[in-house]
């Protein structure tokens, strides 16, 4: 699902287990990464999964301080407990997906 409000996104990031693929559009890599992290996250279809980009709206990268793209960031009721930025680490988010029995 893509957001495109920082309302829509805060009541996502409030749900148990939400990953957040913050992306632009002329970002070649970040076409690829959710397809990536599917294949390499066998559970990730069971956890909420939101993309912004923030090219079309700024007020994302200053509210949630994104840097780089792809970053990913995963939140469960509305607290961050991981965030990846260009190189992301699919075992991590394996390991919060086992943890948190999504």
């Amino acid at each position: 699902m893509i957001i495109d409000s920082i309302d829509a996104l805060d009541t996502e990031l409030n749900k148990p287990l939400t990953l957040v693929l913050a992306k632009t559009h002329p970002c070649s890599v970040c076409k690829n990464t959710l397809d990536y992290l599917k294949a390499q996250v066998p559970k990730l279809g069971a956890m909420n999964i939101v993309e912004i980009y923030i090219d079309d709206h700024d007020e994302f990268r200053g509210k949630f301080m994104i840097f780089t793209v792809p970053t990913v960031m995963v939140y469960s009721e509305g607290k961050e407990l991981l965030r990846e930025s260009r190189f992301i680490d699919a075992q991590k988010i394996n390991r919060l997906v086992d943890m948190f029995g999504a």
